[in-house]
């Protein structure tokens, strides 16, 4: 095996699991549920790619590639179910992003995606074209999941969520030009290109297995999972979240959605305890009477601090207050 995969491959396993760590710290810290798939998913690709960089030491050891064995698909049942809780997290990830709940909406397309390499794996004979549908299966499966949240951004009609979608726009056209990368690459290296030879550095290296395409993938969502993660935390670190609102009595996901882009707003406006407060009713929607019964004060008294708000974030009325919040 080169020393240059082999460098590779330990940069890709560290930052798996460095983002993986940060992720279940963060969710010790705050107890956001929204942390678990985010740490499960880089815990479950460093598995895997754990599992392939073993396989490549033994085979470098003790076995050799030749065509009887190179598009076999290694350890079958594994790269299901390993598959199966990849894709899953990520599927939990955007359907956060989106506002969908429901268990039924995450169960049905992994157990898709696993009968469908299993249907592949029993049907299809030895042979390149069997292991390139069993690896495309999932790039299918994150076209279907981004497709799922395009269909959602056209038919939401609300005018928070547009804002809050078009704000991660790029990130979904990002993932979607890593995924067709990724299909481009296997097809590539499965379907057209020959069997390295025993005297290829390559050799050894399960190039059908492996995807640099979707090793930069991952490098890339974890970069994004690091940044985002490392400024809640640094935030409530600097400031402590005294300022929630109350899940039980409000909408969850709108209220997790404004507990995550409150602090950094907040900050970036230099808002008091009481303005953060009003701020986030405000954005939830309520009128000056509502946010003056909940928090027992005067609804002159709101007026005042709304006036300010709005002073300090340059806006000039609750409506452009509203949106300037979902963009920032």
């Amino acid at each position: 095996m080169s020393s240059l995969i082999f460098t590779y491959t330990i940069v890709v396993l560290c930052v798996c699991l460095s983002t993986a760590s940060i992720s279940i710290a963060a969710y010790i810290v705050s107890r956001r549920p929204k942390y678990v798939p985010q740490a499960l998913f880089f815990v479950a690709y460093f598995v895997e790619l754990t599992q392939i960089f073993g396989g490549e030491w033994l085979l470098q050891n003790v076995g050799t590639v030749t065509a009887a064995n190179y598009y076999e698909v290694d350890e079958p049942a594994f790269r299901i179910l390993i598959g199966a809780v990849i894709l899953a997290c990520l599927w939990r990830i955007i359907f956060d992003i989106i506002d969908v709940r429901g268990a039924r909406l995450l169960v049905l397309p992994t157990v898709a995606l696993c009968v469908a390499q299993a249907l592949i794996l029993v049907l299809l004979p030895y042979g390149p074209l069997r292991q390139w549908l069993f690896y495309t299966m999932r790039q299918v499966s994150i076209l279907g999941c981004l497709a799922c949240a395009f269909r959602r951004y056209r038919s939401n009609r609300d005018e928070m969520f547009q804002q809050r979608m078009v704000k991660r726009r790029p990130l979904f056209l990002i993932l979607l030009v890593f995924t067709l990368c990724i299909v481009c690459e296997d097809t590539y290296i499965i379907l057209l290109a020959p069997i390295p030879a025993s005297n290829s550095p390559l050799t050894g290296v399960f190039l059908s297995s492996r995807n640099i395409s979707e090793n930069l993938m991952m490098i890339f969502i974890a970069a994004v999972t690091i940044y985002q993660t490392v400024r809640d935390l640094a935030l409530r670190f600097n400031e402590p979240p005294e300022v929630q609102v109350d899940a039980k009595k409000h909408n969850t996901s709108l209220a997790e959605h404004i507990e995550d882009g409150l602090p950094a707003y907040a900050q970036l406006h230099k808002l008091s305890k009481h303005e953060r407060e009003i701020l986030a009713l405000v954005v939830e929607g309520k009128s000056n009477r509502e946010i003056a019964s909940e928090l027992i004060l005067a609804e002159g008294t709101i007026k005042t601090h709304l006036h300010n708000i709005m002073k300090k974030c340059g806006q000039s009325n609750r409506g452009d207050l509203k949106k300037d919040f979902w963009r920032s």
